[in-house]
């Protein structure tokens, strides 16, 4: 059958030479690496209020420092013997204690900033080394959270060892907006050790949107794959909470068009609220933010002033099936949020934030992703082999359990009701599937599922497989936009969560024409695992993983050995190993699977999280509880 697929799909004729990019790189032009000059450094400098300073570096660059930097008093440093014979002190030698900040400038670059680094950290890993020259990598990321928030906290993670090899400790500038104004500080970490950014430690009283951003600057860091940096990061709003990770967006035009757009039943009563950023103050004056609520369009002035800006939308009388949506011009990442009060929940729970980051997406559905005969004969024979376009693993629980998982995906543009759903029993087995159009707005839980289903074999059900029926959609698949999420939902307070849900379209062994992986062809063929999360076990709080062994095809039968590996702040880590046949999950409790993790974690409480499989490509989610009755989810990732 797979012959008859790739019949399907007639070789596109060569064109010319392209360059190709590494699995997950930069798809529009976006460069990762920057340039730093001594106006920089001295902006720098002065905003530390720096007066004693080491100057790692040749004796042309220490001739500009005392140029470019009058009024601080210099000491000139180096690993070079030559300039030592010129009157630099030898590096390893000093106390580097002493100095408010180093800088790092002339030739060598690489080595001395590694260097100046690695000698920093050994002294206060609060002081800043700062550079002068050109071709550094950089990373980074911002999370946003509404005014409304109660607090924001945030863990760092140096990952590069992790994920890239790279094993010097890595300086992270760390930027905390609030409005109009920001607060910075720098902090240098070792590998796999990692720090706990909270938005109280710097703004004591807020009045405005807040956003917590970390970026960090190295010879080498990614070697040009991206310039991601997530941090993993939980809002708290009253008695519930929401996990994030960050956005990242940089270095595109002011002029850039954002559009989103959200289903309105997403808010039973209350608000939802969209981050509008503007962290490198490029919004021209006289922008405007259009808001859309149901059949009703406002617009209103963008705060050019404000690093970060909220645009806010009641549901009040917006339908079920209608929905909020936004527009503006710009750049940096918007995160959106739901806000609802207690007449939204049950048992006396007082609130529910939810949130994610946007994604892109008309408000308006597209009228021109018809598919044509040879799209839907590709569909098809598609489905005749056994595969599953996209299928997304909802976790089965009992009735009886705290939590239930749901699927939703009312905003997809163009609107795609069209669902099917395959469920499998506790050891994998298929136990059938049925296809039906969606009528009513609104979340599909799992019971829901179940009860739609109908079948004597429901009971069994521990895993559904939820589909797009793409031959009764008969939309094309390039262009489609899913907007898919997974929910998971307190059954007892109502409180809930959502994050982007990513599908099962991975573990196929092969590579099917026409429908690629969403990173590499190589990764649909020989899946594997490496993701990161976070862990925690303060404020009463417990983090479980949801691990989900999914596919496309249907007749895969691979199992994962899962290591799960809790690294606390200082970069020690506990580990264990679980496994997980095909289409079958688990829920492992953090607190159950490593009882000293409390002991482990320390008086921080958080850790990191990391999922790692060599046998397959798996879904991950984490979920966090409170005693009260709060439930939080967040998707993990690689890099």
């Amino acid at each position: 059958m797979l012959s008859l697929l790739e019949n399907l799909f007639p070789k596109s004729k060569k064109k010319g030479a392209k360059a190709k990019t590494a699995p997950g790189g930069l798809k529009d032009g976006q460069g990762t690496r920057l340039d730093s000059d001594w106006a920089t450094v001295r902006g720098r400098i002065g905003e530390l209020g720096a007066r004693h300073v080491l100057l790692h570096g040749d004796a042309a660059a220490f001739a500009s420092a005392k140029v470019e930097l009058p009024g601080v008093a210099l000491l000139w440093v180096s690993h070079a013997l030559a300039d030592v014979k010129a009157g630099a002190g030898y590096a390893e030698d000093q106390d580097w204690r002493a100095a408010d900040a180093a800088i790092c400038a002339g030739t060598d670059l690489p080595a001395r900033y590694r260097q100046a680094l690695r000698l920093m950290a050994a002294s206060d890993v609060a002081k800043p080394v700062l550079w002068v020259g050109s071709g550094f990598e950089y990373c980074g990321g911002t999370l946003s959270a509404p005014r409304e928030a109660d607090e924001v906290e945030g863990l760092l993670f140096n990952h590069f060892q992790e994920f890239f090899g790279v094993k010097d400790a890595l300086q992270f500038r760390i930027e905390v907006y609030h409005g109009p104004e920001v607060k910075r500080y720098y902090r240098i970490l070792e590998p796999n050790q990692s720090h706990v950014i909270r938005l109280s430690d710097h703004f004591k009283e807020r009045r405005y949107p807040v956003s917590l951003a970390a970026f960090v600057e190295h010879p080498v860091l990614t070697r040009d794959r991206h310039y991601r940096l997530r941090l993993c990061a939980d809002v708290f709003w009253k008695d519930s909470l929401t996990t994030l990770h960050s956005v990242h967006e940089f270095n595109r035009s002011p002029d850039r068009k954002v559009e989103f757009r959200a289903p309105a039943w997403l808010v039973r009563e209350g608000a939802m609220a969209l981050t509008i950023p503007n962290f490198d103050r490029k919004a021209p004056a006289g922008q405007e933010i259009e808001a859309i609520a149901g059949a009703t369009s406002s617009k209103s002035p963008r705060n050019t002033d404000f690093f970060i800006d909220q645009s806010t939308l009641r549901r009040g009388n917006v339908g079920e099936d209608q929905v909020f949506g936004w527009r503006y011009r710009g750049f940096g990442g918007s995160n959106w949020f739901v806000l609802e009060n207690g007449n939204a929940l049950a048992a006396g729970h007082q609130a529910n934030i939810a949130g994610n980051h946007h994604a892109s997406c008309p408000i308006l559905d597209r009228d021109d992703l018809a598919a044509d005969a040879e799209e839907m004969a590709r569909y098809r024979n598609v489905d005749d082999a056994g595969f599953l376009l996209q299928p997304h693993a909802v976790p089965i629980l009992p009735a009886d359990s705290d939590l239930v998982f749901g699927y939703e995906s009312d905003t997809a543009n163009p609107r795609q009701p069209h669902l099917r759903i395959d469920f499998f029993d506790a050891e994998g087995a298929n136990l059938g599937h049925f296809r039906f159009t969606k009528e009513k707005p609104g979340p599909l839980f799992t019971d829901d599922m179940l009860r739609l289903w109908n079948d004597p074999a429901a009971p069994r059900a521990r895993l559904a497989l939820v589909s797009f029926d793409w031959l009764a959609g008969g939309l094309r698949y390039k262009g489609f936009k899913p907007m898919a999420n997974l929910l998971v939902r307190n059954r007892r307070t109502l409180d809930q969560d959502v994050t982007e849900f990513q599908s099962c379209w991975r573990n196929l062994g092969t590579a099917v024409p026409g429908f690629p992986h969403w990173l590499t062809d190589q990764l649909a063929i020989v899946g594997r695992s490496n993701l990161f999360g976070r862990v925690r076990c303060d404020r009463d709080l417990r983090t479980g993983i949801v691990l989900a062994n999914g596919s496309g095809r249907l007749n895969y039968r691979g199992t994962a050995r899962t290591d799960i590996i809790v690294i606390n702040n200082d970069g020690a880590r506990i580990q264990a190993r679980v496994s997980i046949p095909a289409f079958t999950w688990r829920m492992v409790w953090c607190d159950e699977l490593f009882p000293a993790l409390a002991g482990h974690l320390g008086e921080s409480g958080n850790g990191t999280l990391l999922v790692q499989s060599g046998d397959a490509d798996l879904n991950a989610q984490i979920v966090t509880t409170s005693q009260a009755g709060a439930v939080a989810l967040q998707h993990l990732w690689g890099y």
